[in-house]
């Protein structure tokens, strides 16, 4: 499927051309956040660098059709939501309009102008950096040093070398081995550059209940579409902290998603206009569901064909150092690759780690993967951070958390919300934090400050003295902190 897409995002003509040189410092591809972000702190510091991506820009699926598209879809549903619940609240006559299911395709205009414009910035920034060619093209790794360009239609190839490499291929969908899952739509139809539907389907069957599959139910209803959400395991958000589930799973409720659990789809198929899904639980019985459309929300996998010959990769992963080299010396992976934290915002410390221990000559700085956030873009949103009060608990860490409800937060109650919460956990013999988790408004962006907190060694006594802004939802952290210090 690689360089294979319905629409190609905007380029510039000299990406089209071949490599410029035989013999680069640094070789680097896939141009996601796991390959661009160090291909600009590598080109600072004065190295020559070649990125090479099928897309012809930057951004990866993330941009083309992840996380920015759908947040963009997301928040104008969200944003229309709110301002009917508060004109609801108030009881005023304009609380019905305008009609959440007419709003979709204006949702879909504006993802597709945010995303033309974070193109065209990425086009500008690529040629900021004089030190780094980019190439569209497809880029397949030969050993430690070389690696073979090829042109999309094939009309030119060319074997480069390189003194280190970033491989930064990815991630694809995982398609399970069910019968009919040919049927299906992804994120590409909902969300891809000026491929998605300009009117949503007005009843979808969800297959899989991550947090891909959640955040697309949950939109897809407060946009009121009706859907009905499977899930072969005993819950949603596998992994997640119980207390958001228990809330998520009440929020779909709340807005008609018939959540299914111990359901494992077994046949997809057409009936007339419609599809419909079979699905068989524990216990022997069976069911069906059915849509005008599914969605196939069953995760990602590391996208690692054509590596396995450099001995990186490990159970279906490219496997590395903290530092981000891997056991050939030299070779750098990034990103989805490492199947492990499957987020932009990783990636692109993974990439910047790997680029200053190049940049230094031999590796030094390592990810601290245990600040890195993690956030579900539902609404409420929900977010954590390090260690949870569950996974604390399982691990025998001697720990206090403290709470604060947003339900009390001026904020909060200023943009309608009358719910949601944050944790903050804290090792009580050295009373510095290890981790948080948020429920409620803005929580992907609270998180951040106890990520911060975490990464810095910071005692929560540090986060209570802390003066934020008022009226801002970030006061509720010094309100949770405070009551640990007193």
């Amino acid at each position: 499927m690689l360089g294979k897409y319905p629409v190609f995002p905007p380029t510039d003509q000299e990406f089209l051309d071949p490599p410029r040189m035989e013999e680069y410092d640094v070789v680097i591809v896939g141009a996601g956040g796991a390959g661009y972000h160090g291909a600009f702190e590598l080109s600072k510091g004065g190295r020559r660098v070649l990125m090479v991506d099928d897309k012809g820009n930057l951004g990866g699926n993330c941009l083309y059709e992840g996380c920015i598209p759908s947040k963009a879809v997301a928040m104008t549903v969200y944003l229309m939501e709110k301002v009917r619940g508060i004109l609801e609240s108030v009881g005023s006559r304009n609380a019905g309009a305008p009609a959440l299911r007419t709003i979709w395709e204006d949702a879909v205009s504006h993802k597709d102008d945010v995303q033309t414009i974070r193109y065209h910035q990425h086009i500008r920034e690529i040629k900021e950096h004089g030190n780094l060619e980019f190439v569209k093209g497809i880029a397949r790794v030969l050993d430690e040093h070389r690696v073979v360009v090829e042109d999309l239609s094939g009309s030119w190839r060319k074997e480069v070398r390189g003194r280190n490499l970033i491989i930064a291929q990815g991630s694809i969908p995982l398609r399970p081995p069910i019968r009919g899952s040919e049927l299906t739509i992804g994120s590409l139809e909902l969300f891809g550059y000026r491929t998605s539907f300009r009117s949503m389907p007005d009843s979808l069957v969800v297959v899989g209940g991550g947090f891909i599959g959640v955040e697309a139910s949950l939109m897809a209803a407060s946009a009121g579409r009706s859907v009905t959400l499977l899930e072969m395991l005993p819950s949603i958000l596998s992994g997640w902290d119980e207390d958001v589930v228990n809330s998520i799973g009440q929020e779909l409720s709340a807005r008609g998603v018939k959540v299914m659990t111990n359901s494992k789809v077994t046949e997809i198929r057409s009936e007339g206009s419609q599809k419909v899904v079979e699905y068989a639980r524990p216990d022997g019985s069976r069911g069906t569901a059915v849509g005008d459309e599914v969605v196939m929300a069953a995760g990602r996998v590391p996208y690692v064909e054509g590596l396995e010959h450099l001995g990186i990769i490990q159970n279906g992963r490219a496997a590395v150092e903290p530092t981000m080299e891997t056991k050939r010396k030299g070779v750098y992976a990034t990103g989805d690759l490492l199947g492990k934290f499957m987020l932009f915002h990783a990636a692109v410390k993974e990439s910047t780690i790997a680029a200053w221990n190049i940049l230094h000559g031999h590796p030094v700085y390592e990810v601290n993967f245990n600040s890195i956030p993690q956030a579900l873009f539902t609404e409420p949103e929900a977010a954590y951070v390090g260690v949870t009060p569950a996974a604390a608990r399982k691990a025998g860490i001697p720990h206090s958390v403290v709470s604060y409800d947003l339900a009390d937060d001026a904020y909060a109650q200023i943009m309608g919300v009358r719910k949601g919460w944050v944790k903050i956990v804290v090792e009580r013999e050295t009373q510095r934090i290890i981790g948080g988790l948020i429920l409620g408004e803005a929580a992907s962006l609270l998180i951040n400050e106890i990520a911060l907190a975490i990464a810095a060694n910071s005692r929560v006594k540090d986060l209570a003295l802390l003066a934020h802004q008022h009226p801002t939802i970030f006061e509720s952290i010094d309100r949770a902190a405070i009551r640990f210090s007193l």
